[in-house]
């Protein structure tokens, strides 16, 4: 399901890994920028997500930018670039023109 567009942050990262835990990759999609691909945080389509928990409060770099820190147990990629088990993965949004928040980017680390 994907939120209204008046949705926190949190509200729609929420979304997206629900999304990405019951394979639902069009709404994952509908949910990010064309920025947030694979290569780029995107992980539906490329690996089996088994279990995802936000870790805590998000770093907020700007009032339109927020960072969230996540545990992801995954089945890891044919290519490698994702491990099989327990990653920490990290999810940007940004707020859009339309003050809806989307994300925009993510990966395991900086």
């Amino acid at each position: 399901m994907i939120p209204p567009d008046s949705s926190p942050p949190a509200t729609v990262l929420d979304a997206y890994l629900h999304a990405l835990l019951s394979g639902d990759c069009a709404a994952g999609h509908a949910l990010g920028t064309e920025t947030f691909r694979k290569g780029n945080g995107e992980l539906c389509g490329e690996t089996t997500v088994i279990s995802a928990r936000v870790n805590g409060d998000p770093a907020t770099p700007s009032s339109d930018e927020v960072v969230f820190a996540s545990t992801l147990i995954t089945t890891g990629t044919a290519d490698g670039s994702v491990p099989d088990g327990e990653i920490t993965w990290f999810y940007a949004l940004a707020r859009q023109p339309d003050g809806s928040w989307r994300l925009t980017g993510g990966g395991s680390g900086p």
